[in-house]
């Protein structure tokens, strides 16, 4: 054993350790130059840790400062601007928000019956105490801003790149009440800093605590303390307990993670954790917090405070959805459609849902005007519409609401402006708007995701595709909605039948998986990482998104593929302020060629002329397009159908799978879609008095024959977001170009890790393919090109093993000109056989005419002496009145409808007359 700064114990009868040289050296110098005690070796290191924190700190603020001084100096500026318009009466209680429609009508005014607005003077102290303590509690010292948490959260800026903490009372009034703007950037940060510190040169602490007590999101709708504990308790401010005011002051921190009513866990959880602060300050003692922290939460709820219900009008809850969600873009918000893994959604959802429920209790809570492009007499029409078509389904579930439901978006495609939203058949006993609510579409998804894509790609309604057995991603056999395959066919075949087989194929080709990216762009906002895993079973619908959705994507097809985000809201205005929050510009984004869509919509008109929409077609008018979709089971059916002017979703489903026969839709249910959609587009028609003119064909679409077109190139018009996009990328300079150039040209190397020499293998590999098959020159006859269509196809896995980039995008340019190429030589070949065999039939049609002619005329040659003889024969019974007159009349009957048959003249006979003139032989 090693005694403590002495050598090591030997025994009695043990020889001493020999040490080395080296050790002997090292002893010797260890007892002329003993250590230092520890103390002072660690205030040393102390003070050289502490030296280089302030060598980094000073480092990091010097290079901070060289790239982003220019910005911080703007906001500093922007932070004195603001703080000078900054007045006592934007803290004041608020005029009621309200509705108005597209005459500038009010239809809802959202008004708070009992303002609960507090002066300092009437809040309890304890609250005040309370907060300050839990919050800010060196408040009443610093000027807005407190420096020693601006030091942590600078650390914390410069370690993770993004703002943390340091917001003091004063900080978080600023960013809610005057900046209104939730975004993580330094530059917002210095904003708010600035005008914290102004603020308090304006107001007193006691003034700042009064705004901030009125203020401040308590969640479920209420702002202010004063209104939070009417709501949470039902009783005056004044009145609460120590452990109430500890579970409203920790709720603002994160109004969605301690939300009493929906995690009473976690929001007990914070109470404590605030009555313990109390205690650890001197607040309370220990048995105050023995007591308190003991207590069940001792919820109280009462909404007596507010007359803001909204969901008695489906279409005035879609423009307060609207609205919330501007309010919040316009409070730093940006909205995703597109996630990289299941986690990032999950903690988007739950920013999402927090930041939402903040600002739409903010609009209740009054002080701005909705404007919206609400018609009340189409809303209500439709609605009318809706319930007749409905009518006879009286059966109610255990909530007491109709079953099955319905949902109904009706979308301008000039504007994009909704106008008309059904959520469901009643809003008694029922606040839920379906159309706003994610559910599975079934088979409307394929022209979105398969076959528009397929028509960029080069495909034409008319070109050959394929049913045939298949497997999904899981190894699971496609099932179509008839047994068995059909083989081949085309394109509009497939969809006019719902072919799931052939739309899967067309989907799975995008091995890019485009389509994703597009549902994205058009702000489908259900879709997860688990559906693109599904790849492309997402054309059958394997995702979940509502009727508005829906209309709002189709409706792109009106517009030459230019997608316009569905709204009824047209301005958002906050009076208090005075400026407009937002304004719809009906931006419109480019997502399907103009050929691409052209090709869509003449494809789905079949679907009401001849396929399975057959019973949406609209009686008075002609130029309709649509498809029909249905789920699994037959617990989701949907129908989305549009004219030139409009387009209309609608789905009807169960609440629950537990209604009806584990939620199956009879025969007579699956049918509701497509007549709620006639019955809907035929009034419509008549009121927006659509002229019967069909969807217009762009320049670069040539018919060829009956039934296909045929794409020319087309260029690609560009949106004002386009062209801002493109203007800022010419503004780079060569440099960054060419290096971005030369970087892309070095993408197989540096991320690929492959040999220039295999690289170029592949790439000729691709090249080498397509030069063969040009040198196979033009189609010639109709059987070749499902091979050439596989030689095709095979270049495109070629094209895969592709890693540069800019390679790669140039061999798929090429095989999208071959494949259109391919296919306006098929749709040519098409033309020139159906030709072909209509002059051939007409050939053998007047053949067989003439033959036909020859025979009737040999049998009428034949029957003439028949009849004149039976004539004779019945004349003469009937003038001998004879038994067998009636017999004989029968007779002559047969061989006169036989004459007739083959086309031949036999009148009518009058044989009740006399004898003697029946003798002169004419008939009449």
């Amino acid at each position: 054993m090693k005694k403590k700064g002495g050598t090591p114990r030997v025994a009695a009868d043990q020889e001493p350790p020999v040490l080395s040289r080296t050790a002997r050296r090292n002893a010797e110098k260890a007892a002329r130059h003993p250590r230092p005690p520890k103390k002072h070796r660690g205030w040393k290191i102390f003070f050289g840790v502490l030296l280089t924190l302030v060598v980094i700190l000073v480092t990091a603020v010097g290079v901070a400062w060289a790239k982003y001084g220019g910005q911080a100096k703007q906001a500093i500026t922007d932070g004195y601007t603001i703080a000078a318009t900054v007045k006592r009466a934007d803290f004041a209680p608020k005029q009621p928000t309200v509705v108005k429609d597209r005459n500038g009508q009010v239809i809802r005014t959202l008004s708070p019956n009992q303002p609960l607005y507090l002066r300092y003077n009437q809040i309890n102290p304890g609250i005040v105490k309370g907060l300050v303590a839990v919050e800010d509690r060196r408040f009443f010292e610093h000027h807005g801003v407190d420096p020693y948490a601006v030091i942590r959260s600078t650390f914390s800026m410069l370690r993770r790149r993004q703002v943390q903490g340091g917001s003091t009372l004063t900080q978080q009034l600023v960013k809610n009440d005057i900046l209104k703007d939730q975004s993580q950037t330094p530059m917002r940060k210095i904003r708010e800093m600035v005008i914290a510190q102004e603020l308090e040169q304006k107001f007193s602490k006691h003034d700042i605590l009064e705004f901030y007590l009125n203020d401040t999101y308590f969640g479920h709708g209420q702002y202010g303390i004063g209104s939070a504990a009417k709501f949470y308790f039902n009783t005056d401010q004044n009145k609460l307990t120590a452990s109430q005011i500890a579970l409203l002051v920790g709720i603002p921190n994160n109004p969605t993670l301690y939300d009493p009513l929906n995690n009473p866990t976690g929001a007990r959880n914070r109470r404590n954790t605030v009555l313990y602060v109390w205690e650890q300050q001197g607040l309370i003692d220990s048995q105050v917090f023995d007591r308190e922290s003991a207590k069940p939460l001792g919820l109280n709820v009462t909404n007596a405070n507010q007359n803001t219900n909204i969901t008695d009008n489906y279409a005035v809850s879609y423009a307060l959805t609207n609205a919330t969600e501007a309010l919040m873009s316009a409070n730093g918000f940006t909205f995703q459609y597109a996630f990289k893994d299941t986690k990032t959604q999950q903690n988007y959802n739950a920013q999402y849902n927090q930041l939402y429920q903040q600002d739409y209790a903010q609009l209740l809570n009054g002080g701005y005007v909705i404007n919206t492009s609400i018609d009340m007499g189409i809303q209500q029409q439709i609605e009318k519409i809706t319930n007749a078509t409905y009518a006879p389904y009286t059966a109610k579930d255990g909530q007491g609401r109709l079953q099955p439901q319905v949902a109904s978006t009706v979308v301008d495609n000039q504007t994009g402006d909704v106008l008309a939203i059904i959520g469901g058949r009643s809003t008694q006993n029922d606040q839920v708007n379906r159309a706003l609510s994610a559910r599975p579409f079934g088979s409307t998804a394929k022209p979105i995701v398969a076959y528009a894509e397929a028509f960029s790609r080069g495909y034409t309604p008319m070109s050959t595709v394929v049913d045939r057995p298949v497997t999904n991603v899981n190894g699971q056999p496609l099932q179509n909605y008839y047994a068995g395959y059909h083989g081949s066919m085309t394109i509009r075949h497939a969809l006019e039948d719902s072919v799931n087989t052939v739309a899967f194929q067309l989907a799975a080709q995008d091995t890019q998986k485009s389509y994703y990216e597009k549902l994205g762009q058009m702000q489908f906002s259900a879709i997860t990482p688990a559906d693109l895993a599904n790849g492309a079973a997402m054309a059958l619908g394997s995702f979940r998104t509502n009727t508005t959705e829906m209309a709002g994507a189709y409706s792109s097809f009106a517009r030459s593929g230019q997608f316009i985000a569905p709204s009824n809201l047209t301005t958002l205005y906050d009076s208090y302020n005075r400026r407009t929050v937002f304004q719809n510009g009906h931006e419109k984004k480019n997502v399907f060629s103009a050929n691409a869509s052209y090709m869509m919509l003449n494809t789905m008109q079949g679907v009401l002329k001849n396929g399975l929409g057959k019973a949406a077609a609209l009686n008075n008018y002609p130029y309709t397009a649509g498809k029909t979709g249905t789920t699994d089971n037959y617990r989701d059916i949907s129908f989305v159908g549009m004219t030139p002017r409009f387009t209309i979703a609608n789905w009807t489903g169960y609440d629950s799978n537990n209604s009806g026969n584990n939620g199956q839709l009879t025969d007579a249910m699956q049918m509701l879609p497509m007549a709620l959609f006639k019955a809907e587009g035929q009034y419509l028609v008549t009121t927006l008095k659509e002229a019967k003119t069909d969807f217009p064909m762009p320049s670069t679409i040539k018919k060829v024959g009956n039934n296909n077109l045929a794409a020319l190139p087309e260029k690609q018009t560009q949106t004002v977001s386009d062209r801002i996009t493109s203007e800022l990328t010419s503004l780079a300079s060569s440099r960054k170009q060419a290096n971005a150039k030369q970087l892309a040209n070095l993408d197989y190397r540096l991320i690929y890790h492959l040999s220039k020499k295999e690289e170029d293998r592949r790439e000729k590999a691709v090249s080498e393919a397509i030069a063969q098959f040009n040198s196979q020159g033009d189609l010639t006859e109709l059987k070749k090109y499902d091979t050439r269509l596989k030689q095709i196809q095979d270049m495109r896995y070629k094209n895969q093993k592709v890693r540069r980039q800019s390679a790669k995008r140039s061999f798929d340019d090429q095989l999208n000109h071959l494949v259109q190429d391919l296919n306006f030589q098929q749709a040519l070949l098409q033309e020139e056989e159906s030709n072909a065999k209509l002059a051939k039939y007409n050939q053998q049609r007047a053949a067989i005419e003439s033959q036909r002619e020859q025979e009737r005329q040999a049998k009428l040659a034949a029957l003439q002496p028949q009849y004149e003889s039976q004539l004779a024969a019945t004349r003469q019974a009937y003038a001998n009145n004879a038994s067998d007159k009636e017999t004989q009349r029968q007779k002559l009957i047969a061989i006169m409808n036989e004459i007739r048959s083959y086309g031949g003249s036999a009148p009518d006979l009058n044989l009740n007359v006399p004898a003697a003139a029946s003798n002169s032989g004419s008939a009449r």
